[in-house]
């Protein structure tokens, strides 16, 4: 057995951009969730939490718009859950566990994906501390059920949507009939679709979280396949990458984003640019919770 006694200093953490602040000196947890049963088209997003931490460890901590190093608030992963060959309700429920840990020690959840269902977990997790769930998606995730389940990545939308008092979908490229039925029968979701004007969109995304506790979730199928193949479920005429900083940086001004998530992605064999893509919108959105959050002794700032 090889010791390891006295290179501990010399050991870089399997963890997000290499970096493992001490929890207790944390703002920013790191939640791996593995998990992709329910996916009904390409599996793989079990892989994405593991593709996402190895590629965020070739980044710069160093932010070149914000100033600063947002890191310098502390980033904590912990292990990645043992959800991988759980039904949806145990993983669900073992999300809910983690997320709600988090928040008690009144640090920011940050989930990695995994299928979207696991979105589900985090919100019961936090949903007495929230008023509006928001989420970046191509497919508005709202059948009732699908392919025989009411909990899957294909109904998250519509079960959280009984569970929080808002819910905002934006990005949305494609829709089924049934979701379309579901959808009108409600006054509580607000369904803002890419087909939209940019301006009308936005207006209509930041008149609904306008100063409120928002849990956010951004399945990265919102960007278009041309800047991100690597997904489970691909839709054409999406966002670029430039675009979704944009949405992201708006809703950190004008939210108070409580917990994230970044879902759905599935890594490609052979491919790094997407999974680096992927940890960059994760660390941008730290930088902007940074930022917005009043952590000033870091001194980040941008152009408004």
């Amino acid at each position: 057995m090889v010791s390891l006694s006295g290179l501990e200093g010399s050991i870089v953490p399997y963890s997000f951009l290499g970096i493992q602040e001490s929890y207790e000196d944390s703002s920013y947890v790191i939640v791996g969730v593995p998990y992709d049963a329910t996916s009904s088209w390409m599996p793989g997003s079990r892989a994405g939490p593991l593709a996402i931490i190895e590629a965020s460890r070739y980044m710069d901590p160093y932010d070149m718009e914000l100033g600063c190093i947002p890191a310098e608030a502390g980033l904590h992963t912990i292990p990645e859950l043992s959800v991988m060959e759980s039904t949806p309700e145990s993983m669900v429920s073992t999300v809910r566990g983690a997320v709600g840990r988090v928040i008690d020690d009144e640090k920011v959840p940050i989930l990695l994906g995994g299928e979207h269902t696991l979105s589900l977990g985090a919100i019961q997790g936090v949903k007495d501390r929230i008023e509006v769930y928001v989420t970046l998606d191509a497919h508005a995730d709202f059948y009732d059920e699908y392919e025989g389940r009411r909990i899957s990545h294909a109904t998250v939308s519509k079960r959280i949507s009984e569970l929080v008092g808002d819910v905002i979908i934006y990005g949305v490229r494609t829709l089924g009939w049934e979701e379309r039925e579901e959808l009108d029968s409600l006054d509580n979701v607000t369904l803002i679709p890419l087909l939209a004007r940019d301006g009308e969109a936005m207006g209509a995304l930041l008149r609904g979280i306008e100063g409120k506790n928002v849990y956010l979730s951004v399945d990265v199928d919102v960007l278009d396949p041309s800047a991100l193949p690597c997904l489970g479920t691909p839709e054409p005429g999406g966002m670029s990458y430039r675009d979704v900083v944009m949405v992201l940086r708006e809703v950190f001004r004008r939210a108070n984003v409580v917990a994230m998530d970044f879902v759905e992605f599935s890594p490609c064999p052979g491919m790094r640019s997407d999974a680096y893509t992927v940890a960059r919108l994760v660390y941008k959105s730290i930088g902007y919770h940074v930022l917005y959050s009043g952590k000033q002794n870091l001194r980040c700032s941008a152009d408004e």
